[in-house]
């Protein structure tokens, strides 16, 4: 069990903010630190410098994600930055979002995407101070904290994590692609339907645009997106998170397909230099486009730019845990590997085992509707 940190906790002001900073003093390790409700309060270079510095920041770490997802989705934000000698050594972002289908919120970290704590030094003593400060940061309506994680090698951190309480029980995963492999390799390991679909679109006269974020590209691209997610019932977001990330337009790849001069759909992908790795974060291929086979082609070109821009892994993003969803089935006839979402979940209040035991009831009972 992690040692508990003991010490001072004290509020100030941000006069370049207005915004109040708790922040926590350990007596026992000598570190600081502070909880923030906004990023901005916070320098953009030495945020981002740690995150580029942490083997395990991403990013969606970054400051200009967290930026966005603060300003257009409005998620509550409570950030805990850790510092020694007033030099950032640790972040660990967070947002206070919805449980679905309940009136209870979640602390999670992060959410839109993957976080998880970045602990550059005195990894012991950091790590156990942040989660330390967790329950704090949680009101009769916020009942769990949570931390959602899309790289393995926060692995490293599961035993501490369940000494303080955390479960990883909890069950997901999305289909990677191994870009190492090469082009030719990744497309014999493809389905045959999703070969022949590439070859049948490539007889289209068809073309590829890796465009900028203008405004007007993003409200080409929003249309189709806002109708591509509609019709699979998924979460819209809102133009203007759109907007906000043009402010990391250097992690943004934005590909728009045109079929016989016409706009058929695009794709908007997170480039996670961090990890070498690019994320299928947003899609907005209509169904009227299906017919030009738009989603392979465009799956086709961008494992092509990826290899040569020299990432390693294609992230389909969230493809479950249900071997019978078309968007799983769909997803793994590209030859990826289905590799584990990594949760943990720590309740603060009686009230979570009672939300926990509804969640496990509730899918029970759809997979035995499902299958019968």
């Amino acid at each position: 069990m992690a040692q508990h940190a003991s010490g001072s906790t004290h509020s100030n002001r941000d006069e370049t903010t207005g915004r109040t900073v708790q922040t926590m003093t350990d007596d026992q390790s000598g570190l600081t630190v502070d909880v923030i409700d906004t990023v901005v309060m916070k320098d953009r270079s030495r945020w981002n410098d740690l995150v580029e510095r942490s083997e395990l920041g991403t990013v969606f770490h970054r400051y200009e994600w967290l930026e966005a997802v603060e300003n257009a989705l409005e998620y509550p934000a409570r950030h805990i930055v850790v510092e020694k000698d007033t030099n950032p050594i640790g972040l660990f972002p967070n947002f206070v979002a919805e449980i679905p289908k309940t009136p209870f919120y979640r602390l999670t970290s992060i959410y839109p995407g993957f976080g998880g704590p970045l602990m550059t030094t005195d990894v012991t003593e950091s790590l156990s101070t942040v989660l330390d400060v967790v329950p704090q940061l949680c009101d009769n309506r916020t009942i769990v904290h949570e931390i959602r994680a899309c790289n393995t090698n926060f692995l490293r951190y599961n035993d501490f994590l369940e000494a303080e309480g955390y479960d990883s029980s909890r069950v997901g995963g999305r289909f990677v692609v191994n870009l190492e492999k090469g082009y030719d390799t990744i497309f014999e390991e493809m389905d045959s339907s999703k070969r022949r679909a590439i070859r049948r679109g490539r007889e289209t006269d068809h073309e590829i645009v890796e465009a900028e974020l203008s405004q007007v590209n993003l409200e080409r691209f929003y249309e189709k997106y806002k109708q591509h997610m509609k019709s699979v019932g998924g979460i819209v977001y809102p133009f203007e998170f759109f907007e906000e990330l043009s402010a990391m337009e250097d992690r943004i790849l934005l590909l728009m397909l045109y079929v016989e001069g016409e706009y058929a759909g695009g794709f908007l992908e997170l480039l996670n230099d961090e990890q070498d790795v690019v994320h299928g974060f947003f899609a907005g291929v209509p169904s009227e486009s299906f017919q030009y086979h738009a989603s392979e082609l465009l799956y086709d070109y961008l494992f092509q730019w990826a290899i040569d821009e020299g990432y390693e892994k294609y992230d389909f993003g969230g493809g479950g845990a249900d071997f019978e969803d078309g968007a799983f089935q769909f997803k793994e006839e590209f030859g990826g590997e289905l590799v584990p979402n990594i949760y943990w979940e720590r309740g603060t209040g009686p009230t979570w085992k009672l939300v926990e035991t509804g969640r496990s009831l509730y899918n029970r009972y759809n997979r035995e509707t499902d299958s019968s």
